[in-house]
């Protein structure tokens, strides 16, 4: 059976339980397949023959974010829906801004632009790029766009799928885009402008599977990781065992329907749901995601994790809040 997503390199991270595909009710090949591999030296990155160029990992001068990631780096996510919440990302001190691509398909100011206006004032900046409804034409004019505004992070995405969606590349084959445009040269092997973005993919730690998936998009040239919304110890001690540094996204949210879907897609949040609930009832829902989010913030700390990333979809003033609040 063909992926809806036309990955080469699956699973996506949208597998649900069971192995389930993130579009239908039936069982991913990736899955199957990762769980009957022999060797992990079978988890090169995948090209299509449009691909005229080995996919190698390029050396760069790490970026500011990336070396903030050896000893702890917060990282905070804008929804660039308008120019509004781009302005007020600007008073926010955090070591990084990652703008959001699209989530769920819902479209919004272009990532690749509202990253490089963040730039220009100064900024940080992690670009999230998704595959989803992007030729590999536009990805690198993305790309080298961002590199010419002084961006110099991207987070490779495969992206939501949407009853709209199509899809040129998966996340390993646009981190192998990476790399080849860091050599100065597009898919084809032709000649354009060098890039020194540093690369990060996402990370699913409620997949089984998860640390050899992480290991083909390593050996593409990743260089870090960011993860579904992490609730607990238990799955804030898996990351540890990653193959890339890996940073857990802490969700600041006190929508029920927010925390339902995550469960609905195998995120482990069933016990924050209940305590959410609770809280709720007594009037102190922002309290109690305030406290959650500065405990799993200072748990990651002392596991010498690289960092933590911080969403607050909706609710920026959660996300201000929250930075009074935290010591690490």
């Amino acid at each position: 059976m063909l992926c809806p997503k036309g990955m080469l390199n699956g699973p996506c991270g949208g597998v649900r339980k069971g192995g389930l595909c993130e579009v239908d009710d039936f069982q991913c090949p990736f899955v199957k397949a990762l769980k009957g591999l022999k060797s992990d030296r079978y988890l090169r990155p995948l090209l299509d023959k449009h691909f005229k160029v080995p996919c190698e990992p390029v050396e760069v001068e790490p970026s500011e974010y990336l070396k903030k990631l050896e000893s702890f780096a917060v990282s905070a996510e804008v929804e660039p829906w308008s120019l509004g919440e781009l302005e007020r990302a600007l008073s926010w001190s955090f070591d990084a801004l990652n703008v959001t691509d699209n989530p769920l398909g819902l479209p919004h100011l272009d990532s690749a632009w509202a990253a490089s206006w963040l730039a220009s004032k100064g900024k940080e900046v992690i670009a999230q790029l998704t595959c989803r409804a992007k030729t590999r034409e536009a990805l690198t004019s993305s790309l080298l766009a961002l590199e010419a505004s002084g961006v110099r992070n991207v987070l490779a995405l495969t992206g939501d799928w949407a009853p709209s969606s199509s899809f040129d590349l998966d996340a390993v084959r646009l981190v192998c885009l990476v790399q080849a445009l860091r050599r100065g040269l597009d898919w084809a092997g032709r000649e354009v402008g060098k890039v020194t973005l540093a690369v990060g993919v996402a990370a699913n730690p409620y997949f089984e599977l998860e640390e050899k998936r992480l290991l083909r998009k390593a050996r593409a040239g990743a260089q870090f990781a960011q993860t579904q919304p992490v609730f607990d110890e238990a799955t804030l001690r898996r990351l540890k065992g990653y193959p890339l540094p890996t940073v857990p996204s802490v969700l600041l949210t006190t929508s029920r329907k927010v925390v339902k879907a995550l469960i609905e897609r195998g995120v482990n949040a069933e016990e924050f749901y209940e305590s959410l609930v609770r809280a709720k009832k007594e009037g102190r829902a922002d309290e109690f995601v305030l406290e959650r989010a500065k405990a799993v913030a200072e748990e990651a700390y002392s596991l010498e994790l690289p960092g933590i990333h911080l969403m607050a979809p909706g609710r920026p003033d959660l996300l201000e809040r929250f930075r009074e609040l935290l010591s690490v």
